[in-house]
């Protein structure tokens, strides 16, 4: 793989392959080998814009096709009861206020889990509820959900944060919490930080220095907690390189809900760390914590919760391309 010897040539192909003891296989097949030539020739879904997954003959379809064909599956199904596919795969009913994504999930055989990675042959998908099919969404889109990796919240701890910024809980004894909507540039009353970019000319839309960050600052201009751009970068490209919004009906009647997912998707592609940025910097994008510590003078019980959420009509500002398909109709050009 080195410059000097080749090691950039085109049509190159790095193979990788996971052993069923868990390690990571990799061979490097130069340009014009058998195997490479064999490997171009075969089918094979695009993951991301740099890995694609091999597939046999009889599954020779995009990404986007293998998903809208799910989807129409699923919508097909009618309600579906609330459900979770665990840790090793075991289904299991479920009926949590967030069910109506954990059962979508379930119905595309993802397991449940804290990754960062897309959900479905590099997409990353999105329900979102709605009164009837049609409607827009009324509640925010969390879009995604990382920790801070700087400031007081990372040096201290999130219970030391919390004593700083945070404020007591009017009903529950003991309890400090740490909410409220924060906006670019826009002092937050309840908890008086400031949400501000290091190292991002919103003018020209360019990223003037890698080491930047997102903040939460105080009026001393203390930083309280940041979020580095290399571990923004990371989050954001690894789950929203390509995402789907799919409309979800609630049916509250039975014991367990039950949902309903739509015929109409969005599909959303296109994007950079340049536009997550600046639609922070446009107030597109806010951050939205929900983070709280309990039985805080005695043992200390903490939940984590920093949410970066979006209005659902503001999607289209993160991506470069949008496109409405009916599921119902036939798929062309895939």
């Amino acid at each position: 793989m080195q410059p000097t010897k080749q090691g950039r040539a085109i049509g190159r192909v790095l193979f990788f392959g996971i052993h069923p003891e868990g390690r990571v296989l990799s061979w490097l097949a130069p340009p014009h080998s058998k195997i490479a030539s064999e490997v171009l020739d075969t089918p094979s879904v695009e993951i991301t814009s740099i890995f694609s997954q091999l597939l046999d003959s009889s599954k020779s379809q995009s990404s986007k096709s293998l998903l809208i064909t799910e989807l129409r599956r699923i919508h097909q199904s009618g309600y579906i009861s609330g459900k979770k596919l665990g840790q090793h795969g075991l289904l299991q009913n479920y009926n949590a206020p967030n069910s109506g994504g954990y059962t979508l999930e379930a119905e595309l055989g993802v397991i449940s889990n804290s990754f960062a990675d897309p959900d479905f042959h590099g997409w990353e998908v999105k329900q979102f509820a709605v009164k009837r099919f049609g409607r827009c969404a009324s509640k925010p889109q969390t879009l995604i959900t990382p920790q801070p990796d700087g400031g007081i919240y990372f040096d201290k701890g999130i219970t030391s944060f919390i004593k700083i910024y945070g404020y007591k809980d009017k009903k529950r004894a003991d309890r400090y919490n740490f909410n409220g909507r924060h906006f670019y540039n826009v002092r937050q009353n309840k908890t008086g930080l400031t949400f501000i970019i290091e190292g991002f000319n919103d003018e020209t839309g360019k990223i003037v220095n890698v080491d930047g960050y997102v903040a939460l600052i105080d009026s001393a201009g203390t930083i309280a907690a940041s979020w580095s751009f290399a571990k923004l970068l990371w989050h954001w490209k690894k789950k929203h390189n390509k995402a789907v919004y799919i409309q979800c009906l609630k049916d509250r009647s039975g014991t367990t809900p039950a949902y309903h997912y739509g015929n109409v998707i969005e599909l959303y592609s296109g994007t950079t760390f340049e536009h997550f940025l600046r639609a922070i910097a446009h107030h597109h994008i806010y951050l939205d914590p929900g983070a709280r510590v309990n039985d805080i003078s005695t043992k200390p019980a903490a939940k984590h919760r920093c949410q970066f959420r979006v209005k659902h009509g503001d999607l289209s500002m993160l991506y470069e391309e949008k496109e409405e398909v009916d599921v119902l109709l036939p798929l062309q050009g895939l």
